[in-house]
């Protein structure tokens, strides 16, 4: 079998169990490390499995399906040079659809949320609000939405040169936020402090270039805590899963290097962050899936928007869900794009599941050889996970976005402030025996 839009061959591996009888037909649009566990959970709540891949997107983040775990629990695979091509990504889709009706389609990454929800529409099948996920993905006209709801009022402006951004800044004050009118992963984001490094940074943005191809938004700068819900909308209900709390670097406040689930919060705090996350979902208009909502709250427990995404929280922040006792997310991701009645009870987290990401601060040299962990035996069972992945570069480039990290420690613990302390600890060992300095 060939996948029709692009001559590479689809690849079968036919189950019986699941293909016959009852089973549902659900789809994924490309999959990520974090996400590849709903292949799994599909595939044990009895489902037809299809996987499309997209070369170029593996080939970014380094990831091989040929040698991933979940790929058994896959019954047939599509391959795309770039699944972002919508033209070849709609060909392959509807070939599919013909082929064994789609029952439902999981997305997970941003580039593709917006042409899935609309080849989604032409095909009938559930899924996120096509109309809703292009407002919410495109910053200026999702901020424009809450303002006329009533719902946010950060101040905003999309900008074309220099002296637009100045003046905008001028009117708010320093600092300021610059960030891509879309974009993901914290690339090409910045906390402009003053009109001198304003100045700075129109050296080298250029609107119309990625990351800024759909525009430069200049925005208020919010202070607070950090904080984002998790939320799914299934049948008109939400589905409150938690409410985490997130860390950045001082260095470049953009850049996030860390995630606690659940946050540490009393139970008003969690009411007002949830109650509002709902109200952004509701006045952009998504209609199915599960969201990530990230908010500000102000130290007057207002809470304001910084972000919604149309999708699962990303990188390994689900298995941090599992780790904290939350549940099962990708069983839970699967049954609410089938669009079926959901009912999640009150989750109560019994842990804190913590992340700490890291990559180099600076530009250095690439150490000659990587670290030995054996040192991390000492940490037991609070230490989930420690990943460190040197780029092969002569010359380690600083990370400024979440696709420059090339380490990461997950620590699950019954104490909050535990949990943070240990993955900072092993931040620091790790970094100590780099020889260099990283982001935390």
């Amino acid at each position: 079998m060939t996948d029709p839009a692009s001559g590479h061959p689809a690849v079968a591996h036919p189950t019986g169990a699941r293909t016959a009888g009852g089973a549902r037909h659900v789809v994924f649009v490309t999959w990520k490390t974090g996400n590849a566990p709903a292949f799994r959970a599909a595939a044990r709540l009895g489902h037809e499995v299809t996987l499309v891949r997209s070369l170029r997107m593996e080939r970014a983040q380094h990831i091989d399906f040929t040698t991933s775990p979940y790929r058994q629990d896959v019954d047939t695979v599509h391959v795309l040079d770039d699944a972002t091509d919508e033209a070849s990504l709609r060909d392959c889709l509807h070939a599919i659809h013909r082929q064994r009706p789609i029952d439902a389609f999981v997305a997970t990454v941003d580039a593709l949320v917006v042409p899935v929800a609309r080849i989604a529409e032409e095909l009938g099948v559930p899924f996120t609000s096509a109309d809703g996920a292009a407002t919410a993905k495109l910053k200026h006209r999702c901020r424009e939405v809450l303002a006329a709801a009533g719902v946010d009022d950060t101040r905003h402006a999309v900008v074309t040169d220099h002296a637009a951004a100045a003046a905008f800044a001028a009117g708010t004050g320093y600092p300021v936020v610059l960030k891509p009118a879309r974009g993901s992963a914290s690339e090409g984001a910045h906390i402009v402090p003053d009109a001198d490094r304003m100045r700075e940074l129109w050296r080298t943005v250029r609107p119309g270039r990625p990351p800024y191809q759909d525009g430069v938004l200049v925005e208020q700068y919010l202070t607070g805590r950090f904080l984002s819900a998790e939320l799914g909308l299934s049948h008109g209900r939400f589905l409150r899963l938690a409410v985490s709390e997130r860390k950045t670097w001082h260095r470049h406040e953009a850049l996030e290097v860390g995630t606690t689930i659940p946050a540490a919060i009393d139970a008003d705090t969690y009411e007002r962050v949830m109650a509002f996350a709902e109200s952004v979902v509701s006045a952009v208009g998504l209609r199915l899936g599960i969201f990530h909502v990230e908010i500000m709250l102000a130290d007057d427990g207002r809470p304001r928007l910084i972000e919604l995404n149309p999708r699962l929280m990303g990188s390994c922040l689900p298995n941090l869900f599992q780790l904290a006792g939350g549940g099962d997310p990708f069983e839970l991701l699967v049954r609410v794009h089938l669009d079926e009645e959901v009912e999640t009870g009150d989750i109560a987290f019994d842990r804190f599941a913590t992340v700490r990401w890291f990559g180099a601060a600076d530009p250095v040299p690439r150490p000659a050889d990587p670290p030995a962990l054996d040192w991390a035996a000492e940490y037991g069972d609070t230490l989930h996970a420690l990943t460190v992945n040197l780029p092969d570069a002569e010359v380690l480039a600083p990370c400024r976005g979440n696709l420059g990290n090339f380490g990461e420690v997950q620590v699950v613990h019954p104490d909050h402030a535990t949990s943070i302390g240990v993955a900072e600890e092993i931040v620091a060992r790790a970094a100590a025996q780099l020889g260099i300095e990283v982001t935390r």
